[in-house]
């Protein structure tokens, strides 16, 4: 059993509600009646999905795939299907002055620095022959490169396209779909690479900058400015799927931005820049997954290797103070370790749960067969279970 709770009953949007666009969609009004499907995931936004450039030309809108609404968030999937998500409300506390860039100049650094290590991916032979295209970084010097899953998801031939011009093979280390993330690798030496920030530090009004193969257009990367606009979001994906604890934000992520770096002051990722909500309906709203929530496991899939696994159902709609556990799954770490069904776990290690959906990125910064101290309430008591996780499967990665 998986740590993602199962899609509840249907609510259907209503026409008026803002949207999220689906990957490489360009929405306008009104669609054709049988639009050409673009996207395979519900809100895998920035990945520049087959004929984009076409689509961008013609005017031609992808499948909607999500809405935002005043009570909550709901997300529609490719089979029509919906189901609703309790949009968190955990206040974010204000501890310090925001990082600022003082001068345009100091971007150019940041562009220096950062460019070298951030290269377009390039699957199938890129949107003009039929396949798709994103972003990724590299984090080692021999070739490891960050991107999202979806970037890479069912692509039969992989480049990596550095701002020089070099085009490298890539090949998939290991993948982890419901947390969207993926890790290829191409035969590298002494290549340029990206700091690595802590997003755990980041705070709403901080400045921050994306960089990207947006919409894959000729002539290299695109860069934007914005600024943090707010934490601990949970986002739908598709697929009964929802990104936990991610990071909003201003600044302007386009198809073709997934997988790529949403970085600090300093340059230093503190973000991979995930989702956006339609531009028709909602302006500058864009999701980057916090990159401390998920270094562990880049590391993890670097070596082939599986997520940590806790094993426990939770209820999507238990509020912002916590994750409610349904159910747990007999013989795996949570039943091992003490947790029971109505326990709500407020904490994993130092990190504070906000959310159901902020319970599997707060376990995936462990590594399989690691000990971590689980807070739970339990009947209106705070209690510190001593929880050995163990190796997710392929199909709950």
């Amino acid at each position: 059993m998986s740590d993602s709770p199962d899609p509840g009953e249907p609510e259907v949007p209503t026409e008026d509600e803002p949207v999220l666009l689906s990957a490489g969609a360009t929405p306008i009004a009104p669609p054709p009646p049988t639009p050409e499907p673009i996207a395979t995931g519900a809100l895998a936004a920035p990945r520049q999905r087959r004929g984009a450039r076409q689509v961008l030309v013609a005017g031609l809108a992808g499948g909607v795939v999500g809405a935002l609404v005043a009570a909550g968030m709901y997300a529609v999937f490719d089979d029509n299907s919906t189901s609703s998500v309790r949009a968190p409300t955990a206040s974010n506390v204000i501890v310090g002055p925001s990082q600022r860039i003082e001068q345009n100049g100091d971007i150019a650094a940041i562009l220096k620095a950062d460019v070298p290590a951030v290269v377009a991916i390039v699957d199938d032979g890129g949107p003009d022959n039929g396949g798709a295209a994103g972003t990724g970084f590299v984090v080692t010097a021999d070739g490891v490169i960050v991107t999202n899953n979806h970037v890479v998801e069912g692509a039969t031939k992989i480049q990596a396209q550095f701002s020089d011009g070099t085009k490298l093979t890539a090949k998939v280390l290991g993948t982890a779909p419901s947390s969207d993330l993926a890790v290829v690798k191409v035969d590298g030496i002494n290549l340029a690479t990206i700091e690595l920030g802590d997003s755990d530090a980041v705070q709403v009004g901080d400045d921050v900058v994306a960089i990207g193969n947006a919409l894959a257009l000729e002539g290299g990367l695109s860069v934007t400015r914005g600024i943090v606009s707010g934490l601990h979001r949970d986002v739908p994906t598709g697929r009964s799927q929802i990104l936990g604890d991610v990071i909003q934000t201003d600044a302007a992520i386009n198809p073709g931005n997934s997988g790529g770096p949403l970085v600090d002051a300093q340059g230093r990722v503190i973000g991979i820049n995930t989702a956006i909500a339609d531009p028709s309906s909602a302006q500058n709203v864009g999701f980057a997954i916090p990159i401390s929530q998920v270094k562990s496991l880049i590391g993890t899939l670097t070596e082939g290797k599986h997520p940590a696994f806790l094993g426990v159902s939770t209820d999507p709609t238990s509020g912002d103070d916590g994750a409610l556990i349904n159910s747990v799954t007999q013989g795996s770490p949570a039943d091992k370790g003490g947790i029971r069904p109505g326990d709500v776990v407020v904490q994993v290690g130092t990190t504070p749960v906000h959310s159901s959906a902020a319970l599997k990125p707060a376990i995936r910064r462990y590594k399989a067969s690691q000990q971590v101290d689980v807070l739970v309430d339990r009947d209106g008591k705070r209690t510190t279970l001593h929880v050995t996780l163990g190796e997710a499967t392929e199909a709950d990665s």
